[in-house]
């Protein structure tokens, strides 16, 4: 393709929050990326690697501190403020993860509502208007109130406002996120049709490798870093490696299926602190007898309290309770686990949103703070992404500990390493022959 047909062009782009601040954070560096008219991009990445701000700078929302942003030619960072206005009420459609309708206007207004910038009557903006839902596919819910539709049908009226205004350039933010799985494959097939019946540069930003299948090039972002890119085939799913991300996850957690060292561990090491090496050396034996279902919970409980002269522990009752108990704990999650990494293998590209609640509701025994929607949501993404092996332990607790105005949930540390210690046990040993 020949240069006057890129319409995005990124050129040794800087980027920082907080700059000289004691929590300056260098979001993006030397990027350089190169997407043409008509193609479906993706930015693919995990948590905080930086492929939001650069859509954020593509949009005219932020400015680099060095580098230049070109859309068709012109130099987006050197905008006036007049101009960005325009360059994004006509240039530029946006698609959110949360949809961002307006709640008390209807289906047909939250669509005609970009136009009206544009100077066009009432009832001109709301034909058009009309034109795009029945495009959509949704004509029929033209006069209903957002709180009336189906996460589903709030992302289809999403999309239809991004296309209010005509725009050559979609910039789609997550927009599966907060989709069940049905729709949000129905979402990527009608982004692919805009992008090949309809002419349309998509530019998706997205954790979830299933997506990738979909588009024409990816943008690999990892630490506010491109460390490649590609030209893909669509549907051609070994290119993208969404199947190699999930076997490998699956091998690694079942790889030595009666070794279960990192979960007696983390329980001694809670339980038994003080105990001589001999106690500590059995209590790991009767709890590798538990959790690889070689003995029942009443059995394990009586192991716990039996004197340590006839082959038991000797423990006063209840800290035999509780150490049942948070055994018991780690045996049911694990198997929870083990349910989602069967339906992985089977889907590898299904989204997960149901099926981590009971893991969520584990892991966040140890946050005190308060939670918001926001926070639940970040956590189960970050919670998905280090499952599927996206994300390593180290960036799965930067994730959690970073600040929120960064990126990050706003744990301290400790609590993101606590957290991280209950994954790691889970992810680390297959439990589902255990017998509750």
């Amino acid at each position: 393709m020949s240069e006057e047909k890129s319409i995005i062009k990124l050129e040794n782009i800087e980027f920082y929050y907080n700059k000289g601040l004691p929590n300056e954070l260098h979001a993006l560096t030397d990027i350089n990326i190169d997407i043409k008219q008509g193609e479906f991009a993706s930015f693919f990445g995990s948590s905080g690697c930086g492929k939001s701000t650069m859509l954020y700078m593509i949009s005219g929302i932020d400015k680099p501190e060095s580098g230049k942003v070109f859309f068709n030619g012109y130099d987006v960072s050197q905008f006036s403020p007049k101009e960005i206005a325009v360059y994004r009420q006509m240039g530029v459609g946006l698609i959110f993860q949360n949809f961002n309708l307006i709640p008390t206007l209807s289906v047909l207004d939250n669509v005609a509502l970009p136009m009206t910038f544009l100077g066009l009557s009432n009832s001109k903006r709301r034909e058009r208007a009309m034109e795009i839902l029945d495009y959509m596919g949704i004509k029929h819910l033209a006069k209903r109130l957002p709180y009336e539709l189906s996460g589903g049908q709030q992302q289809r009226v999403g999309i239809a406002r991004s296309l209010a205004n005509d725009p050559p350039l979609i910039l789609a933010d997550e927009p599966t996120g907060n989709l069940d799985s049905a729709n949000a494959v129905k979402t990527m097939e009608l982004l692919r049709d805009l992008s090949k019946n309809k002419g349309k540069t998509i530019i998706l930003v997205t954790h979830e490798a299933w997506c990738l299948k979909y588009v024409d090039k990816i943008f690999y972002v990892k630490d506010g870093m491109v460390t490649k890119s590609e030209s893909v085939e669509p549907q051609d799913l070994s290119l993208i490696g969404e199947s190699k991300i999930i076997e490998g996850r699956m091998q690694g957690a079942h790889a030595n299926k009666n070794n279960f060292e990192v979960v007696t561990e983390y329980i001694s090491t809670f339980f038994f602190r003080g105990y001589s090496n001999e106690e500590v050396k059995r209590s790991k034996e009767i709890i590798v007898k538990r959790i690889s279902g070689a003995i029942s919970k009443d059995d394990f409980f009586n192991e716990l309290d039996k004197p340590f002269k006839d082959g038991g522990l000797g423990l006063w009752k209840q800290k035999a309770k509780n150490i049942v108990s948070a055994v018991e704990e780690i045996i049911n999650e694990s198997m929870d686990i083990s349910t989602i990494y069967k339906s992985l293998q089977k889907y590898p590209g299904m989204p997960l949103k149901d099926e981590f609640s009971d893991v969520r509701k584990y892991l966040l025994e140890i946050y005190k703070g308060r939670t918001s929607d926001f926070i639940l949501d970040s956590f189960d993404e970050c919670v998905q992404e280090r499952v599927r092996s996206i994300i390593t332990r180290d960036n799965f607790v930067k994730a959690l500990s970073l600040p929120k105005s960064v990126g990050g949930l706003g744990f301290s540390y400790s609590t993101a390493l606590k957290i991280s210690d209950r994954l790691e046990v889970l992810l680390s040993a297959n439990l589902s022959q255990a017998t509750i």
